[in-house]
């Protein structure tokens, strides 16, 4: 989110459409948990048109230029990442970016970790952990909103990334300077898969 308001804010480029991918076989995206409706109910608050691909494991990168393509129809030059500093994955994004033909843009690359979780609290973003990497983080952590409270406990604790770029949570940012509205929602149930405690939202 912060990635995407850097990149509105600079002027340079037209916000197309925001991009989805989820499973292809339940009513879920990948890795956060969600339920699509979320998602959906988030961009609506934003005032910006969703595409969601459905994928699977093992053909996530084939499915993905799949959407890239689509877009390209209507005239997309250029994706926005949030990565910080995960060489791997750039890499990854950079070559099947090149393969398709656009751009890849990386606002946040290279920056501090704390001075990007402040800057993401001072803007006015309200991000809900929603996930929890048990190896990482305790449970109670689940269900927070990302804050400065949060990020100073965070800063307490030894080899956590402040901005999870490592995986120790997820969050779903459900209002700020990028929003029409909040974005509605009620907490559901807890629930533990795969070494992470999930919060359902409603």
């Amino acid at each position: 989110m912060l990635a995407l308001h850097r990149t509105l804010q600079n002027g340079e480029h037209r916000l197309l459409a925001l991009l989805n991918m989820c499973d292809r076989d339940t009513n879920f995206s990948r890795s956060h948990g969600l339920k699509k409706e979320l998602l959906q109910r988030q961009a609506e608050a934003m005032n910006v048109r969703l595409v969601q691909r459905g994928t699977s494991r093992g053909e996530s990168e084939r499915d993905f230029k799949l959407a890239i393509a689509e877009l390209k129809k209507e005239g997309l030059e250029a994706g926005v990442f949030g990565d910080i500093y995960l060489m791997e994955h750039r890499s990854w994004i950079e070559r099947v970016c090149s393969e398709m033909g656009i751009q890849a843009i990386f606002p946040l690359w290279g920056d501090s970790t704390d001075l990007l979780a402040t800057e993401l609290v001072d803007a006015g973003f309200e991000p809900l952990v929603v996930s929890v990497h048990a190896d990482h983080l305790e449970q109670n952590f689940l269900g927070r909103t990302f804050n400065h409270e949060m990020v100073n406990d965070l800063q307490q604790l030894d080899g956590i990334d402040i901005c999870a770029e490592n995986g120790e949570f997820h969050s779903f940012v459900v209002n700020g300077p990028v929003f029409k509205h909040p974005v509605a929602y009620e907490k559901g149930e807890v629930y533990f898969k795969d070494k992470h405690w999930f919060l359902e939202l409603n």
